[in-house]
């Protein structure tokens, strides 16, 4: 972040759920370690999600490259077996949540888990965001701009890739097109004229997270919906007036991506699935 409007918002702590899996080459170290000396309201915790590869090696020495200051708001969670992105995302927000509360972590968390770090978390608003940082930490600014003039502030703040004049968004023609027919049948099914549920940058205020986070999600990629279901079916009808759609300035479709047409053709039946488990 830099600029008069990331200074506006440099007080605002936040903290990002970062989840990994196989990133060892596409980690951009350089980019998180500029970024936790740059904002100190800043923290990471990155969640290794039964990575084949060296990621959590390489998480662990940008760890200890950190200096001392930095090297406290990074942290670090790792597991064995691969589950997916929404159990790593739910699995970072909640202990991390708990670990700002003071609640204690269970026995399973415990035994099971490699934690590296966790002794000082404090946030306004926690998040998530891609570990190739597709979206820049530069939208984290941005994304606080839209908080100014709401009161109350959102409890959910999602970025949206709108392809627009005076935006660098730049998306395969199948990211692009699988991208408008997916918004589509959501907005539908939801009842919310919303245009991206599924970019990888979110921040929510800490009161979402038992909400939305406490229970095992029954899809993988397509938890960012059952997150706006399981907010439906908690606050009722004014769920919609908490969240806050942002048109992000800057998103690059960064290669490597682990979602493929095989994952697209699934799409109806994924839809189908989730609407069927919240509305029944």
């Amino acid at each position: 972040m830099s600029g008069n409007l990331a200074d506006r918002f440099r007080l605002m702590k936040t903290c990002l759920i970062i989840p990994c899996y196989n990133e060892a080459t596409r980690i951009p170290t350089e980019e998180f370690t500029r970024a936790l000396q740059q904002d100190e309201s800043m923290q990471f915790v990155f969640v290794n999600d039964g990575s084949k590869d060296e990621t959590f090696s390489v998480l662990k020495q940008l760890r200890d490259s950190q200096n001392t200051t930095s090297k406290s708001r990074f942290h670090i969670l790792s597991y064995n077996k691969n589950k997916g992105k929404s159990n790593a995302v739910s699995l970072g927000l909640n202990i991390a949540y708990k670990t700002m509360i003071g609640l204690e972590k269970s026995t399973q968390e415990l035994t099971e888990l490699d934690l590296v770090g966790f002794d000082n978390i404090d946030a306004d608003y926690f998040g998530f965001w891609d570990a190739d940082l597709a979206t820049p930490f530069s939208e984290v600014a941005w994304f606080y701009r839209f908080t100014e003039n709401n009161d109350p502030k959102p409890l959910l703040i999602i970025g949206s890739r709108v392809a627009r004049l005076g935006a660098n968004i730049q998306r395969t023609i199948f990211r692009h097109y699988s991208g408008r027919l997916f918004a589509t049948l959501i907005s539908q099914g939801l009842g919310w004229k919303v245009h991206d549920t599924q970019c990888g940058a979110k921040l929510m205020q800490p009161e979402l997270i038992p909400i939305c986070f406490e229970k095992a999600f029954y899809t993988s990629w397509l938890f960012d919906v059952e997150i706006l279901l399981r907010m439906q079916k908690h606050y009722g009808k004014n769920a919609e007036t908490m969240v806050v759609e942002v048109p992000i300035r800057t998103w690059t479709d960064v290669a490597g991506s682990k979602i493929g047409w095989s994952d697209f053709i699934k799409v109806p039946y994924q839809i189908w699935r989730v609407f069927r488990a919240y509305k029944s």
